[in-house]
């Protein structure tokens, strides 16, 4: 399988290989398919499993044929992409069906996608805006007025008794006035409200990290990423015996709208991908040993019904590690931006 090939750069990450299936290799494997085919066909005048394969229609051969395209070419794709150390980052597209004509070599013609290189941006000059966070009197007094009709109490007004009551309810014996109760509130809500801003700035610190590193990720891997995530939901809502349209119809949304979300969607969870495995490079972030084996141990306790042969795996552990890796990438990373005395304030 040497000289099958001919590859020409489009850009630094797109490339068009041009494959030629010799028609000696083509023809062994469209034989063989070919006589499994003829086992099963019964003609009158022969046994069943005899049949000539000068008797299968045109219309059989053809279908024969393509499988046998199907089989080979991903043979001599896989064999030119390691040949050439490509790694791409979405299934080959074909620019054309490939004429298939006895004895004559097979040429077609595809597009490898791989991710472009990227240089992480000055991380100093990605700043977020801290506001100061504040609970209202009107805040505080829907929340009372919320429970009020929630809650089940022998006292109707909102008292000094019926805070107490409310109290118990709530698992705080601590509460005996309506005061207490109220500061209880605020601070629940204060503490609501601080959860929101980290997860809003870590957001808005991701987006202008990717902007800064100018990561734009080719359409080629979103379209698949979105493709991906349009068969996950097919298949879960089939499970599920859901009718999809039914689905579309009760959520008011249309399949067009849906196929948006999932590139939207399929887009950012790319370019944070990237992002952090090269702030991680960058960073030099590593996950010890230690580390690795207190995670394993934490997945263990979290699914204790898992195959215990999962854990020792080689590759299942490689693929942990890679997603610890970027997951302490991305606390480093939020660490830096925000400031470590501000996130062990919102712990």
């Amino acid at each position: 399988m040497d000289n099958f090939y001919k590859i020409k750069e489009i850009n630094p990450y797109t490339f068009e290989i041009t494959i030629t299936i010799p028609s000696d290799s083509f023809k062994k494997s469209y034989d063989l398919l070919l006589k499994d085919y003829s086992k099963d066909l019964d003609i009158k005048g022969f046994r069943k499993g005899n049949v000539p394969s000068d008797l299968v229609s045109d219309q059989v051969k053809e279908v024969v044929q393509f499988e046998a395209f199907e089989k080979l070419a991903p043979i001599y794709i896989n064999t030119t992409i390691s040949k050439e150390e490509l790694e791409p980052i979405a299934p080959p597209e074909y620019k054309e069906t490939p004429k298939i004509l006895e004895g004559i070599d097979i040429p077609f013609t595809i597009t490898i996608t791989t991710m472009p290189d990227f240089k992480l941006g000055d991380i100093k000059k990605v700043k977020v805006k801290k506001e100061d966070i504040k609970v209202t009197n009107e805040e505080v007094q829907k929340a009372l007025d919320e429970l009020k009709e929630s809650q089940k109490t022998a006292e109707k007004e909102l008292n000094d008794k019926w805070a107490k009551e409310v109290g118990k309810v709530l698992g705080d014996e601590k509460v005996k006035t309506l005061d207490e109760l109220k500061e209880k509130i605020k601070n629940a809500i204060k503490i609501q409200k601080e959860h929101y801003q980290l997860h809003s700035m870590q957001d808005q610190a991701l987006k202008l990290a990717i902007k800064e590193s100018k990561i734009e990720i080719p359409q080629a891997a979103v379209d698949f990423e979105a493709r991906e995530r349009e068969r996950f939901f097919n298949e879960d809502i089939q499970k599920k015996g859901i009718n999809i349209e039914d689905f579309l119809k009760a959520n008011n949304i249309t399949i067009e709208k849906m196929r948006e979300l999932w590139q939207l969607d399929a887009k950012e969870a790319i370019e944070t991908d990237v992002f952090l495995s090269l702030y991680a490079d960058v960073k030099d972030v590593e996950i010890t040993d230690k580390e690795l084996e207190e995670r394993i141990g934490a997945i263990k306790k979290e699914r204790p019904d898992t195959d215990e042969s999962i854990f020792s795996n080689p590759q299942w552990k490689e693929y942990i590690k890679k997603v610890e890796r970027k997951e302490k990438g991305f606390r480093t990373f939020i660490e830096e931006v925000l400031g470590k005395e501000f996130l062990d304030s919102h712990n």
